[in-house]
């Protein structure tokens, strides 16, 4: 085979290779899935599952993003060596409502999560029934993880804040 025209072929077969690991996933000896994405997409798939948890809550919170910039580097490395690629992650502390709400504003985002069809991903019926729980999900096929969290403002009075956070699969930066 001619040198010139092995070296696009390579390169092409290398390149389809990194994508499709960057986003595939198998399930349960299923086809692989692939997802592709860029920041824009992932920014607004985030803010659609923040809100498909607040729109729903009584009392209604504010949104308070929190946190460092939206955009980093991916920390969900494949094979531990460097890795280009990005994730969005988005956090929000729920606020201009009492302490004594964060329970169950945590407990609303988790049925609200659950009722679009949301995968728990480590929490269990212990984190959720103590007074400050906590629940970890994921969204299926697209694969965002999402956590509801009850801060501890007050032990004793058993008041919180709440916050929920939502983070990106890893996508490849522009170019």
């Amino acid at each position: 085979m001619n040198l010139r025209k092995a070296f696009p072929a390579a390169a092409l077969l290398a390149l389809t290779v990194v994508v499709t690991a960057c986003g595939a996933q198998e399930d349960d000896g299923e086809t692989a899935k692939q997802v592709t994405t860029n920041e824009q997409q992932a920014t607004d798939r985030a803010e659609e599952i923040i809100h498909q948890a607040v729109d729903v809550m009584s009392p209604k919170p504010a949104l308070e993003r929190t946190g460092p910039a939206t955009v980093g580097p991916c920390i969900a490395r494949d094979d531990h060596g460097p890795d280009d690629r990005l994730q969005v992650t988005l956090f929000y502390k729920l606020t201009e409502v009492p302490g004594s709400a964060a329970k169950n504003l945590v407990l609303q985002a988790r049925d609200a999560w659950l009722k679009q069809g949301y995968k728990y991903n480590s929490s269990d019926e212990k984190d959720m029934s103590g007074p400050f729980p906590w629940v970890s999900m994921r969204t299926e096929p697209d694969d965002f993880w999402m956590e509801g969290i009850t801060g501890v403002l007050d032990r004793t009075k058993g008041e919180g804040l709440a916050t929920l956070k939502v983070t990106s699969p890893c996508f490849l930066p522009p170019g």
